[in-house]
């Protein structure tokens, strides 16, 4: 005789449990926000007693919640307040209209209001290779600072007032993880790259500490309602943090926070600044890491960030590579495609990041790193195997976020060496003006390898899912859809073109990576990212069944209910 008794049993539906052996059940039995039953229907109604709610799933989908391994949840709230550009490709004189027309309506028109127009698509503006400088944006009607924050979040371009305010002058050096952009006459030209552009950015005083409680309200929404239920943020500071844990307090959050603390290439400039470095990033994480969940969300901090190197796309292409950038010093109608001196960069040292890896692994924290280009995947992993040795017992979990491209001998490093690649699945699906583009950029070989994930899987490597919101759109469903056909969106009924440089991966291989492959990533495996007894029920139910609808509907899944330790907080 049974003597459980669930408060909600979910039944009559296609479950989808991210187990081990990727089981489907029917039906599942929640107790105090824990998965007490799955099974059929008859087998769990031995849990209903006079109290329990029982609901129809009407022979719907139902899976695990999406586990987000890496985004910046609160940029991209930020954003939905803002000066937004959308990702569009514009003109110069497009841009400045949309910015000109939002100041004109904003009631903030003092001269040190800042205004952060973000979502700029710096590499897709028109007309193709076109790019803007101060003296552009000085032609704003205004007397306030004034800047322009890229999609991709690692350029920002300033008006002459905002630079002011930076404190950024043509005497100003050259930081050591990025560049200050200048003219050939040695004037400033506005633009700021990588870590530069990053610490202005964060430098706005953009919003108080009660407003950080209205995003931070407005991100969960946003998430749950595309299914998330737990999200890395990848870059986190303290008054996000303090957002979300008032939240919690209050017994309002609604999404399990996973987070990482940056160590800056300022905080290392040798290897004997290393150890004070990761003592500061440790002593900050201790003050927020709830190692021990409850179903009810908490928060979470076991992550050490550091940027290695920058962005592949023209015209920034700091990425680091192993063989350098071709630039087109032909026209478009008759290109020259030549090889330059520029591999891009690298903001850690060998020796410093070996050093990195050790103190981090040595006080049992998980790395993890941007690392976009071969060179910079190549010099991490060089590291990590350094760890490997020096601590071969210790379960440390190294994540590489992004490797947009990647030497083909590193694919069996990841696996070998236990590092997990965090992909945006989305980025496989460039435009074929821009796969055109980065092909004659990189040459035929290295384009083989450009935005891999099955060559990470096929190689025995854990693949982990990150959407990077807000370097794009926030779609978390359209990103899945592209890991199963490696094709963005068909427009006017014409389907989209493949970039067809690896396999597609399967339906069971795109959920796991979202759901229990990416709570292993985040060492939560043990109570998230599967539908098995013991665990959070943290579920959704979805409108479709995404293992009988053809790869390219993926997109278009609508979240029907968002279920996080049991509690519903979203339904549609």
């Amino acid at each position: 005789m049974n003597n459980k008794v669930a408060d909600v049993i979910y039944f009559n539906g296609y479950i989808y449990t991210a187990d081990e052996h990727n089981s489907v059940v029917d039906a599942i039995a929640v107790q105090d926000g824990y998965i007490i039953a799955s099974g059929t229907s008859d087998e769990l109604h031995q849990y209903v007693g006079p109290e329990t709610e029982s609901i129809d799933l009407e022979g719907r989908m139902m899976m695990p919640g999406i586990i987000d391994g890496h985004m910046h949840p609160f940029w991209g709230g930020i954003q939905l307040f803002g000066c937004h550009l959308n990702y569009e490709s514009l003109t110069i004189e497009q841009i400045l209209q949309r910015v000109q027309d939002h100041l004109d309506k904003d009631p903030r028109t003092g001269e040190n209001d800042w205004l952060k127009v973000t979502a700029w698509l710096r590499q897709g503006m028109l007309p193709a290779g076109v790019d803007m400088y101060r003296e552009d944006m000085d032609k704003l009607k205004t007397n306030r600072p004034v800047v322009l924050f890229s999609n991709d979040c690692h350029t920002l371009l300033a008006n002459s007032r905002a630079l002011e305010l930076f404190g950024i002058t043509k005497e100003t050096p050259e930081p050591p993880d990025g560049k200050i952009g200048k003219h050939a006459n040695g004037e400033l030209n506005g633009i700021l790259e990588d870590a530069p552009a990053m610490r202005a950015a964060d430098s706005i005083p953009s919003i108080r500490d009660e407003q950080a409680i209205e995003v931070a309200e407005l991100v969960q929404k946003v998430l749950n309602q595309q299914g998330v239920t737990t999200v890395m943020d990848a870059r986190v500071s303290e008054q996000q943090l303090t957002a979300f844990a008032d939240l919690q307090k209050r017994g309002d959050l609604t999404i399990r926070f996973q987070a990482a603390r940056e160590i800056t290439p300022d905080e290392t400039p040798n290897v004997a600044a290393v150890a004070a470095a990761v003592d500061k990033a440790v002593a900050f994480a201790k003050n927020w890491h709830q190692a021990d969940w409850t179903p009810a969300p908490g928060i979470g901090l076991h992550t050490i960030k550091m940027f290695v190197d920058g962005v592949m796309q023209y015209p920034t292409m700091t990425a680091s590579l192993l063989q350098p950038y071709r630039i087109n010093q032909g026209t478009d109608n008759a290109p020259n495609w030549v090889e330059t001196d520029n591999y891009g960069d690298l903001y850690f040292t060998a020796e410093i990041l070996d050093e990195l890896m050790e103190k981090i692994a040595a006080a049992g924290y998980d790395p993890h790193l941007h690392t976009v280009g071969e060179g910079a995947v190549s010099i991490v992993l060089d590291a990590i195997e350094k760890m490997r040795v020096t601590h071969p017992e210790k379960d440390i979990r190294p994540g590489l976020a992004h490797n947009e491209l990647v030497h083909p001998k590193d694919y069996e490093r990841f696996a070998r060496l236990k590092t997990i690649a965090c992909l945006s699945f989305q980025w496989a699906a460039p435009t074929p003006e821009l796969a055109d583009f980065e092909k004659n950029m990189l040459g035929e070989e290295r384009f083989a390898n450009l935005e891999p994930i099955a060559k990470f899987i096929d190689a025995g490597a854990v693949v982990a899912f990150g959407s990077d919101w807000p370097i794009d759109d926030f779609d978390e469903w359209y990103d899945l859809k592209v890991a199963a056909t490696r094709r963005g969106r068909n427009i006017n009924g014409k389907l989209a073109p493949r970039l067809d440089n690896d396999r597609d991966l399967t339906v069971t291989e795109v959920l796991r990576s979202a759901t229990i492959d990416s709570a292993f990533a985040q060492h939560r495996e043990e109570v998230i990212g599967s539908l098995e007894v013991g665990k959070f029920a943290d579920m959704i139910v979805l409108d479709r069944n995404v293992f009988e609808i053809p790869a390219d509907d993926i997109e278009n899944v609508k979240v029907l209910r968002t279920i996080i330790g049991g509690k519903t907080v979203h339904i549609a």
